[in-house]
């Protein structure tokens, strides 16, 4: 089955992105990746990076074949209107590619074992989405949705595209960075999916968007040189909530449990991963004085909830 993946992010998240495009190609050097590229500072910087199998597209290219979006944009925020976009780029792919399926993955994932065997597991179905699976401590966050938008995978056939177009459809008429009646950002539209179309997929695969929101259901461990979650191999981790603190360094955030200095998360996944982050951001700025100008604290920062306000 001929697979592509596709992404978007802006110049705040190349930092970020960039783990997630290198993590991926550890372990599927192959499958196509697609960026949406959301500031011409973003395609600037991508295409100087030239990352392999990795291919731009700049969002007034994507804005040009939906004039829908026009109408929308002045009436979101910034980060309102990235999460509009979410349907759209994979919509675009079907329309210009002849690919199979599009998995449409976030910008701040990092992978530790290949995809491939969750890609082969969703078979024929026609839509697979991966569920937040929140621990005791993050139990009131359900209100922002049960699943999570990290990772979208959509078949070219009936029920995958009229769930893709009804998905661009949702988002085109409310996208908003709030709770309001069963509607939130993005996200809180693919509650309704598991009812509406009967063959779409759940990865249960407890590997698959592991978070800080997530971990303290599992047992963390090393098998080898593979870290296990429970009896499944660690696939990605969704570092959603990195922050950047008013020095000017960052921060990536613990799960309850698993956040002592002995821990398996701090020693193999939080820790490494911030030491990767910031040697990545620091090369990034000597190579590209402007991205470092350009750098800002966007609410993008914080995702595990497609926002930035933690439920109450």
């Amino acid at each position: 089955m001929a697979d592509a993946y596709c992404t978007y992010f802006d110049h705040n998240y190349v930092p970020r992105a960039v783990l997630t495009l290198r993590s991926l190609r550890l372990y599927d050097n192959s499958t196509p990746v697609y960026v949406l590229a959301l500031s011409p500072l973003c395609v600037t910087v991508l295409q100087q990076l030239a990352l392999p199998n990795v291919r731009i597209i700049p969002l007034p290219t994507l804005e040009a074949a939906y004039p829908e979006l026009e109408t929308v944009k002045p009436q979101r925020n910034m980060i309102e209107y990235y999460f509009t976009l979410t349907p759209f780029l994979p919509h675009y792919l079907f329309a210009t590619t002849d690919f199979e399926r599009i998995t449409y993955i976030d910008a701040d994932l990092y992978f530790y074992s290949s995809p491939k065997p969750v890609m082969n597991s969703l078979r024929d179905a026609p839509v697979a989405i991966t569920p937040h699976r929140f621990s005791f401590d993050f139990r009131n966050h359900i209100i922002y949705g049960r699943f999570n938008v990290a990772w979208i995978t959509f078949r070219r056939c009936e029920e995958g595209l009229t769930c893709l177009e009804n998905y661009k459809k949702d988002c085109t008429d409310w996208c908003y960075d709030r709770l309001e009646g069963n509607r939130f950002g993005d996200q809180k539209y693919l509650d309704a999916w598991p009812e509406r179309y009967p063959s779409l997929k759940i990865i249960e695969h407890k590997g698959v968007n592991l978070a800080a929101w997530n971990a303290d259901n599992y047992k963390l461990w090393r098998r080898g040189t593979q870290l296990m979650v429970d009896n499944d191999p660690l696939v990605f981790f969704h570092f959603s909530a990195v922050s950047m603190k008013p020095d000017g360094n960052l921060q990536v955030p613990s799960p309850p449990r698993h956040g002592s200095v002995e821990g398996v998360y701090l020693r193999n996944i939080a820790t490494p991963y911030l030491a990767r982050l910031l040697r990545e951001r620091q090369s990034l700025h000597r190579r590209f004085p402007a991205l470092a100008a350009a750098e800002s604290e966007l609410r993008y920062a914080a995702a595990p909830l497609r926002a930035a306000t933690p439920a109450s």
